[in-house]
């Protein structure tokens, strides 16, 4: 059946939309692009020094954010709000533009995931701000990016379809104005509405600020979908998450309402997300190299390929919380070549990621990360919680 969820517009309105569940109707009539062809990337102008640049701020941010807390961060979505275990199930019956890479088979995976808050500083959770997960999804087997030998495979989302990082050079410029407005917000913000792309710049003041077992996710930036292209969705599916997506955080909340209202949601409900792809089609109109761009889903719909499912369980965690913090990283880089990110956004993401995750191992005094290679390698008191709550983890797809 369709699966209905809130569409947040870059006006930071809320509009009702239909994706499509792949399987149930025709699929989306259209010119599917190839990944390669001419035209999906084009190199930005003095991308590699700005992309450097920018890597030297956000592990600036780091240790603006060490010496404050004497403890090394994410340089961006460091604020972790809860953390949970679960399993991605690839739908059977897949159209050929759809079923590419690891969406080639049905199948059942287990998975991890973050949910975090963007901005690289710790601010209460009533700020309206962007807010994302991660996600790595184990037993994914194929050619990987870098070739190491893990079956992972990772996804970053944020919870509005555009970003106002939309390229290396505006990534810097608006890191800058963070950078020396670290101080006063507000002064940020005034001066991102002085910006010629003010609308897609102040776009994160905007945001309605739900509980996150309520928002929309999008990866914003495009990947290879296999053969073609494609930008990716995850989108409530739960009755009571779809039932609380119009409830709003207040400013006098607790400062740390999210997370606790994540706790409480998780361990009463089973929490589902409907895991969705946008496909390339047109160049004019959905550009790959400006993500401040939207890709319209009406003329270029979500189509469901997957479904993510949370059984009921403590998404607060302390052992859990404090390894995925200090230990594990999730990169849209890491995974298969078949899903390579593809973007200028994308090719900052890969230096700035690398950097920032060096920095915060070195200062908290690790040698290196860990890449697990299954649900068994979380912290064993996360097994041990699971087990109590009636959900024993199990290894394997």
């Amino acid at each position: 059946m369709p699966c209905p969820v809130i569409h947040t517009r870059a006006s930071g309105e809320k509009e009702k939309s239909t994706f499509k569940t792949a399987g149930d109707d025709k699929p989306a009539d259209g010119n599917y692009i190839k990944w390669d062809a001419e035209g999906v990337e084009k190199e930005q102008p003095n991308e590699e020094a700005d992309i450097k640049a920018v890597s030297e701020q956000f592990c600036r941010f780091q240790m603006y954010n060490f010496n404050e807390h004497s403890h090394a961060l994410r340089g961006t979505h460091l604020k972790t709000q809860g953390c949970v275990v679960g399993k991605f199930t690839v739908h059977d019956n897949l159209p050929p533009h759809l079923a590419q890479g690891m969406f080639k088979k049905p199948g059942t995976y287990d998975c991890i995931m973050r949910y975090s808050s963007l901005l690289p500083k710790l601010v209460n959770d009533g700020t309206a701000l962007p807010r994302g997960i991660g996600l790595k999804i184990f037993g994914v087997k194929g050619e990987k990016i870098w070739g190491e030998d893990k079956e992972t495979q990772d996804w970053t989302f944020n919870n509005y379809p555009v970003l106002e990082l939309r390229t290396p050079k505006d990534t810097w410029e608006i890191a800058d104005a963070l950078e020396r407005n670290w101080d006063d917000l507000g002064k940020f913000v005034e001066e991102g509405s002085k910006r010629a792309d003010a609308d897609v710049a102040t776009l994160p003041g905007r945001l309605p600020n739900q509980h996150m077992y309520a928002m929309p996710e999008y990866s914003q930036s495009a990947y290879r979908h296999g053969e073609y292209v494609a930008k990716y969705g995850m989108f409530p599916q739960g009755e009571k998450q779809i039932a609380a997506e119009s409830e709003a955080i207040k400013e006098s909340d607790p400062i740390n309402i999210i997370s606790k209202q994540l706790q409480e949601f998780h361990r009463d409900n089973t929490v589902s997300y409907s895991f969705c792809a946008q496909m390339l089609q047109n160049l004019d109109e959905q550009p790959v190299d400006d993500i401040g761009v939207e890709w319209d889903p009406k003329k270029y719909p979500f189509e469901q390929i997957a479904t993510l499912e949370f059984e009921p369980q403590d998404s607060w965690i302390p052992e859990f919380r404090v390894w995925w913090d200090d230990r594990i990283t999730v990169n849209s880089w890491h995974g298969l070549k078949e899903h390579q990110p593809l973007g200028s956004t994308n090719r900052m993401r890969r230096v700035v990621y690398a950097e920032s995750r060096k920095l915060r191992l070195r200062v908290n005094g690790h040698q290196d990360y860990i890449e697990p290679g299954s649900v068994k390698e979380v912290p064993k008191a996360v097994r041990e919680e699971m087990k109590i709550q009636g959900q024993p983890i199990r290894a394997g797809a």
